[in-house]
């Protein structure tokens, strides 16, 4: 297996994954921008995806060591302590003032580029790196769930979807954060149950 298309897999699959999670952002952006929507937008969304990008790669150099350690990928049950730990990290997470922080930026956009306005295509592409960094430090430990379920497997890719838009766009959202954590903690408990 070579790196560069598990790299470009995980670069696809974050990019499909976060679009509605930055959809309010760009629409933020676009109302506050004076030189035009569309000449804003892109210099930004460029800046959100160097950040995942970077995302993407760390994930790809796990998803291929694990690969030439003979685990499958995605491990799911195959590797049940594996997949309780990925869990419980996952599920822990949830918990930190870390996962708080970027989850209470994520849900702010109006806040954070008034407060970090730059002008220019540099200064909305700087905007948008910021802000990738921002998301990926939200939803890192829930993307990487996808070494657990696959990430072809759309029913299980489309829940994490739906927790991460939920957690950062609908009202309230922010407090989805513990319950979710329970959850995968509990997950993660029923994965060493089952396996025992």
């Amino acid at each position: 297996m070579e790196y560069l298309p598990v790299f470009l897999m995980w670069l696809a699959m974050t990019g499909v994954m976060m679009a509605p999670v930055v959809l309010p952002w760009l629409r933020a952006l676009s109302r506050l921008a004076d030189a035009g929507p569309l000449s804003s937008v892109g210099p930004f969304a460029a800046g959100y995806t160097v950040a995942w990008a970077g995302f993407s790669a760390a994930l790809a150099g796990v998803h291929l060591a694990l690969s030439r350690m003979s685990v499958p990928v995605p491990f799911g049950l195959d590797a049940p302590a594996l997949s309780a730990a990925a869990l419980f990290l996952a599920g822990g997470f949830q918990f930190t003032r870390l996962k708080e922080a970027c989850l209470s930026h994520c849900r702010s956009p109006a806040g954070y580029l008034l407060t970090h306005w730059r002008t220019g295509p540099a200064g909305h592409a700087r905007l948008g790196f910021g802000h990738g960094l921002h998301c990926v430090g939200c939803c890192w430990a829930l993307m990487a769930l996808a070494l657990v379920v696959g990430m072809i497997d759309l029913v299980w890719m489309g829940l994490l979807m739906a927790v991460m838009v939920a957690e950062t766009t609908l009202p309230g959202g922010g407090r989805l954060r513990k319950p979710v954590g329970a959850v995968l903690l509990a997950a993660g408990a029923i994965v060493l149950i089952v396996a025992s």
